[in-house]
């Protein structure tokens, strides 16, 4: 098992955000994580990275227990996080962020060279090319995202945490981050666990589903199976 989670509580103060969180995620696999807004979801995947810290249960990644770990050492045994809204630099141009995701993780040994990694995110973002010199800030929302993603990858991540890569980006933009993560999806080279609110997106992507409300999980199973009526129950306001 990749990641594996185990009964995981989370407070902001008094406040108890996550309830006994429990899943797994197996290499290669993209589970989308699916509820409406305010039931946690970010919590979780800033608890994943090491951001949070929960009161009690464990995060477990390829076996050991990382519960303790700082983030940047999460970064080097394998965790990416790209955030919802992004979180570039916006004074570094976007070849200074993309090169702190190169440097991220650590492992640059098992890389190759700083070209190369840079050609396989191009590749994937071709509009980044053009952009190189510019800072980060002045940027499209799509662009960023664009960046934030590529910079997530030059980390070499064994399980990828993209939270709601497609929110207030323009179509064309999502139709590309669609074909990126289906990519990814049919090369098995590493996990996604995806935040995601449209059943549609979802369906097309992941292979397995969580569903979360009021801080728990409340329904989980084969995304081919994911029913309306978990949605319309869980998922529509």
């Amino acid at each position: 098992m990749l990641l594996q989670l185990d009964n995981l509580n989370v407070f902001y103060g008094e406040s108890h955000i996550l309830r006994n969180i429990s899943l797994e995620v197996e290499p290669g696999q993209v589970v989308c994580l699916m509820g409406r807004n305010g039931v946690g979801k970010t919590t979780l995947l800033k608890t994943i990275m090491g951001l949070l810290r929960s009161k009690t249960g464990h995060v477990r990644f390829e076996g050991v227990d990382i519960s303790q770990d700082s983030p940047d050492r999460r970064v080097r045994r394998g965790l990416a996080y790209v955030p919802q809204g992004r979180e570039i630099f916006p004074h570094l141009t976007v070849r200074e962020n993309l090169r702190l995701g190169y440097e991220a993780s650590g492992r640059m040994q098992n890389h190759g060279s700083e070209g190369t990694a840079l050609g396989e995110v191009f590749e994937l973002f071709p509009r980044l090319t053009t952009l190189l010199n510019r800072p980060g800030g002045v940027l499209s929302g799509g662009e960023q995202q664009q960046l934030a993603i590529a910079r997530g990858l030059l980390s070499k991540p064994k399980l990828l945490l993209l939270d709601e890569p497609t929110e207030g980006i323009q179509p064309s933009i999502v139709e590309q981050i669609e074909r990126v993560i289906e990519r990814f999806k049919s090369e098995r080279r590493f996990a996604i666990l995806l935040v995601e609110q449209y059943m549609e997106f979802a369906a097309r992507l992941a292979d397995t589903y969580v569903i979360m409300a009021k801080g728990a999980v409340v329904a989980a199973g084969k995304t081919a199976e994911l029913s309306e009526e978990q949605v319309k129950q869980h998922l529509i306001v």
